[in-house]
């Protein structure tokens, strides 16, 4: 399948801080709508499948870099037939040019796993940037952000055992983009085999035998929506300890009964049902404890409210 030609896309202007909250509450509200109208940089839907960014150069001006909107991106790297693969997501902020090293016979392949939107980021950004450093250095973060991210991403692409590397994959996927749940944490993103595959440098039917086991151990299930289910025994067992006590074995393995125990077990004490007095008195507790988290969540916010005025008021002075 060919990538998508960028004369196929349709480049629609929008304010940066329409389209990224975070950088919006960096500029005093008074001037917002001026700087809205200011930081105008073109954006594009892009379409699940291969997609090429390179003819982006000639659609702006002089473009820098593309900062994904929203859903995920994949930026592959094919050297000597291995891959390394980098996932994005909204916020990131990534070169869209390709490797300079002309010695160096590396490909640079990108795909969208599902529909995506992107910002393409040019000098047009001069102009906010002069009148507020503060939009700067918040992208600067990403873009250091996103390094530590790599680095992480290495490491976990040399862990030697492929269940391990896809639950620390997982993990850090969690980290930035999970939802706390009862059993677990959510990952919601709809990733394949073949993608997690690429993403950690295995091959798709050790990744689909891999999962497979560690749904059977209750680490890690797909979710009938596409989603992901990383339960907390997960975490655990990344931990180096835990890891050095138990190696990794096979789900059935684990899953056998212990041997007969002949010696005497002692008698187990069986506690006392709760009283309805003491049934009422928990309900009672929980609602003051639930009116308690209700108050200090205002005072909370009305703290942030005032350091946020104070803050600007600082700036203007």
């Amino acid at each position: 399948m060919d990538a998508i030609p960028s004369q196929l896309l349709e480049l629609r202007a929008a304010s940066l801080f329409d389209i990224d909250a975070e950088l919006g509450e960096l500029i005093d509200p008074r001037h917002l709508a001026a700087a809205r109208s200011r930081a105008i940089v073109p954006t594009a839907a892009l379409a699940a499948g291969p997609w090429s960014p390179e003819p982006v150069a000639r659609l702006s001006s002089r473009p820098f870099g593309l900062m994904v909107i929203e859903g995920l991106v994949l930026r592959e790297l094919l050297l000597a037939g291995s891959t390394a693969t980098e996932l994005l997501g909204p916020g990131d902020i990534v070169d869209h040019r390709v490797p300079e090293d002309a010695l160096l016979p590396a490909v640079t392949r990108w795909s969208v796993p599902e529909a995506a939107r992107i910002a393409i980021l040019d000098d047009r950004l001069l102009a906010i940037l002069r009148p507020w450093p503060a939009v700067g250095r918040v992208l600067l973060d990403r873009a250091a952000r996103r390094e530590l991210r790599l680095s992480t991403h290495r490491a976990i692409a040399q862990l030697p055992r492929v269940d391990e590397r896809l639950l620390a994959l997982f993990c850090h996927l969690a980290e930035r983009w999970g939802r706390v749940a009862a059993p677990g944490v959510i990952v919601p993103m709809q990733l394949t085999h073949e993608t997690l595959g690429r993403l950690i440098g295995a091959r798709r039917p050790t990744v689909s035998l891999a999962l497979k086991d560690m749904a059977g151990d209750a680490l890690l299930e797909r979710r009938h929506d596409g989603s992901w289910l990383l339960r907390y025994e997960a975490f655990r067992r990344l931990d180096p300890d835990a890891a050095s006590s138990r190696r990794w074995q096979p789900a059935e393995a684990r899953r056998l009964p212990p041997p007969p125990d002949d010696r005497p077990q002692p008698r187990r004490r069986v506690e006392p049902a709760m009283s309805p007095d003491d049934v009422q008195a928990l309900h009672a507790r929980i609602e003051r404890l639930r009116e308690q988290h209700t108050s200090r969540l205002s005072r909370c916010a009305a703290t942030i409210e005032r350091s946020r005025a104070t803050r600007f008021a600082l700036r203007d002075r």
